[in-house]
């Protein structure tokens, strides 16, 4: 069975492989083009100090000449896993059951599930070593770019988040299920592959979205009401605000009003005794340290990974039923 499956699914691997051979030779290349042109801008040490140590025309020109095709990079290793979900997930059993194959494996001595799980486990693993593979050579050429490529914007910043840790993986898993069961449940190939692609763009915005109500915030206070409140460059910022006397969220932003109001209609005004008359005491920022990164990349992980169990179940069931 496992042999049989390989050969179904030997076109799509051998795509696989070009396409990583291609992208990582690549990246690599250009990743010895950027090192060049680092040292010959004697800019080595900036990676390190970032630009704010090595302000200047060179590292002005670098940034110009590399910060997008590092941003490109990331975004590559982002749309692989829609990609995978769609070429690889959604055909897997759409395929066999529009062209009707799926009915000779039905009356061999192997069992639906265990016919399913085969295909499954073949069609999956290959895919989510080219991701990683290629994840791994990506990540590489923006750790040689260091404070001046896309890793100063600190590891919240969407593309650097979804394109490293455990993430990558996640996504594709997850793709890769829900094309599978796509195309179990339409029978469809064309119609597996639309609901794919558009299932895992929403899903992967909204939960975007709320990826930081997954681990509980750090909470800075500052009795400066005025000034917004410093935190370390790099974290994720949940919300801001104000708090009472009690410490207390302030949500109503009647005495914000109430100060611009009269600053308006009196001209100046001292804005913090303003904000303290009206009951904003101080100021608090929720943030995600950059140290918590590695534990919401697992947390989000874990989520995706709960859905992709859901599509593999799904996928069971449809495959069960049919006739």
């Amino acid at each position: 069975m496992t042999w049989i499956v390989w050969r179904q699914q030997r076109p799509v691997f051998i795509t696989l492989v070009a396409g990583l051979a291609v992208a990582v030779a690549a990246v690599l290349l250009l990743r010895a083009a950027m090192t060049a042109d680092l040292t010959a801008r004697n800019l080595l040490a900036c990676t390190v100090e970032g630009l704010e140590s090595c302000r200047g025309r060179a590292a002005s020109e670098f940034q110009s000449a590399w910060f997008d095709r590092l941003h490109l990079a990331q975004g590559t290793v982002l749309a692989a896993p829609a990609l995978i979900g769609v070429f690889v997930g959604a055909p897997l059993f759409a395929r066999e059951f529009e062209q009707g194959t799926h009915a000779l494996a039905f009356t061999q001595s192997v069992s639906r599930t265990r016919w399913m799980a085969a295909k499954f486990v073949v069609s999956a693993l290959p895919p989510l070593v080219v991701v990683l593979v290629y994840q791994l050579v990506v990540h590489s050429w923006l750790d040689v770019a260091g404070q001046l490529g896309p890793l100063a914007t600190g590891p919240f910043y969407f593309t650097t988040f979804d394109a490293q840790g455990v993430s990558p993986i996640a996504y594709t898993l997850f793709a890769c299920t829900l094309g599978m069961f796509a195309g179990a449940a339409s029978k469809r190939t064309l119609v597996a592959m639309t609901l794919t692609l558009g299932v895992f763009v929403v899903a992967r915005f909204v939960l975007s979205g709320v990826r930081e109500f997954l681990i509980t915030p750090t909470r800075t206070v500052s009795d400066d009401v005025v000034s917004p409140v410093l935190v370390d460059r790099g974290p994720l910022v949940v919300r801001s605000g104000y708090l009472d006397a009690r410490g207390a969220v302030i949500a109503d932003p009647a005495p914000l009003m109430n100060c611009a109001g009269k600053a308006d209609a009196q001209g100046a005004v001292d804005t913090a005794a303003c904000y303290k008359a009206n009951g904003l005491a101080r100021a608090y920022v929720d943030f995600v340290p950059v140290n918590q990164a590695t534990t919401l990349h697992l947390l989000e992980a874990a989520v995706f990974a709960g859905f992709a169990v859901l599509f593999v179940l799904g996928s069971a069931w449809a495959v069960r039923r049919q006739v």
